[in-house]
């Protein structure tokens, strides 16, 4: 996992709110007109209940608070239901929204803007744009937290900041679908056909739901939710539920979580499972789990297929250290270090002795190439660096597996002054497979143990495993011809 892929998905789960924060106002919204330029008409149906009816450049505010609204024309019924028609416009120390029409309900603190609604969290920049709007003011004794409903397709632009020493702004988050919703500053949903794209980053999914607090994570839903970034550092986020998890008190990830069909690909490493599970640590690859209730969770990475029920692999500081595989677990290394193919080391039937597991042995006489491969209930395989020429390697140390383990594995060895090459099959309780000093790929030792059983297993080289050709018959003598 790189550093690109950890400041994409970092920022990803840092989309705010709709219209951002909002502190509660300490009272209702006491309208008063500041001036309109024509028809300015007062009614008072019941005694201290006065209507108004207005045009041109209508200018009102909310009385002692700095919140201001406006347009082309009004209709104010007591204060308690205005309607502003024609260019309005509400404005507060956070928020400002633009429409075609604008009514705001005194008794719930609703605005309801309708047409070509734009509305700009003047924070951040981030603007809402779309056909329809609902604002529900934050004010002390009715609610805590502004909240927004947007609907009929809207679409959120989220202003990423400028990092430290950038002159030009970054290129905005943009969340699209056929609905949005807000409450504060803590949670954000979309529903229907979810896209998120910035520059090369596209999410998709039926469903969106951000939170912050002491839970702060994005979370994509959908069949199948998806996660893309292209170019020369992709990668692919597949799942049922996509999570991204964000350190409560940092913009740090600090996980990344697919359920439900799970994949993760990036660069030559494939993770596919019913659940994976990424851990960081700041910013920084820690943990990787994967796990699968029916199939076998497999990771594919440099060539290793690595198999079971469940799988974790520890790479603090992005440096592989162990691996782990519980239940049904196989191992199998590259084919770059398997034996290449030789129609001659294909076992002639009578070679070996029935066994119980004839796995290994129709392994052997399968397809070439041959791939070294260990299984057991469970096999560790652990890592250390080295130092090559300046150059900081990774080597495998040792693989255990224990469990109805068994290790097949295909090597060369000196015979009479030339190299042969061997295939040597196990299976014991435990076996241990010990790697040279510095050498990732060669086997310096194996060791297997069982309990009251012997340890049984086979190793074939090349005079045992030339095929057994039957001699030529003699030809059959021609009968004479004629008497």
């Amino acid at each position: 996992m790189t550093g690109r892929l950890l400041a994409a998905l970092a920022l990803l789960g840092l989309a705010a709110p709709l219209l951002g924060a909002q502190s509660p106002k300490p009272r209702r919204c006491n309208i008063v007109l500041l001036r309109s330029d024509r028809d300015l008409v007062r009614d008072v149906p019941i005694p201290g209940n006065e209507n108004i009816f207005a045009g041109g450049d209508v200018q009102l505010r909310c009385a002692q608070q700095p919140v201001f609204l406006g347009g082309d024309s009004l209709a104010s019924f007591s204060g308690d239901v205005v309607q502003l028609i024609t260019r309005a416009y509400y404005r507060d120390e956070d928020v400002h929204i633009t429409a075609d029409t604008l009514m705001y309900t005194r008794l719930d603190e609703k605005l309801q803007a309708r047409g070509n609604v734009v509305a700009t969290n003047r924070t951040n920049g981030s603007t809402l744009t779309g056909p329809w709007v609902d604002h529900y003011r934050a004010v002390v004794g009715i609610r805590d937290s502004a909240e927004t409903t947007a609907l009929q397709r809207p679409t959120l632009r989220y202003a990423v900041p400028r990092a430290a020493g950038d002159s030009v702004d970054p290129a905005p988050y943009v969340i699209e679908a056929d609905r949005l919703r807000a409450q504060g500053s803590s949670r954000m949903e979309g529903w229907g056909g979810v896209v998120i794209t910035r520059d090369s980053l596209r999410g998709l999914g039926d469903s969106v739901l951000y939170l912050t607090g002491v839970t702060r994570m994005a979370i994509l839903r959908g069949e199948l939710a998806q996660l893309h970034r292209r170019g020369t550092d992709s990668f692919t986020v597949i799942g049922r539920e996509v999570q991204l998890g964000l350190d409560g008190g940092a913009d740090d990830l600090d996980a990344v979580r697919a359920y439900g069909e799970g994949r993760v690909t990036n660069g030559a490493s494939d993770i596919i499972a019913d659940s994976v599970a990424l851990a960081f640590t700041e910013g920084k690859l820690a943990q990787t789990l994967a796990w699968d209730r029916d199939a076998l969770a497999q990771v594919l990475a440099e060539g290793y297929d690595i198999r079971g029920d469940s799988i974790a692999v520890d790479t603090p500081g992005e440096r592989l250290r162990e691996l782990r595989v519980f239940q049904r677990g196989m191992l199998r290394s590259p084919l770059s270090e398997a034996m290449p193919p030789d129609s001659t080391l294909v076992p002639p039937a009578d070679t070996l002795a029935p066994a119980r597991d004839t796995t290994a042995a129709d392994s052997m006489a399968a397809e070439a190439p041959i791939r070294d491969q260990m299984t057991g209930n469970r096999i560790t395989a652990r890592f250390v660096d080295v130092d090559s020429a300046g150059t900081l390697l990774t080597r495998l140390v040792d693989i255990v597996a224990t469990g109805d383990a068994t290790s097949l594995y295909a090597r060369e060895v000196m015979r009479d002054g030339r190299l042969e090459p061997t295939i040597n099959y196990t299976r014991a309780d435990t076996i241990i497979v010990l790697m040279k000093t510095g050498d990732s790929t060669g086997v310096a030792e194996v060791r297997a143990f069982r309990g009251r059983e012997p340890v049984d297993g086979v190793q074939l080289e090349r005079a045992s495993m030339q095929r057994v050709r039957p001699a030529t018959p003699p030809a059959a003598a021609r009968p004479e011809e004629g008497p």
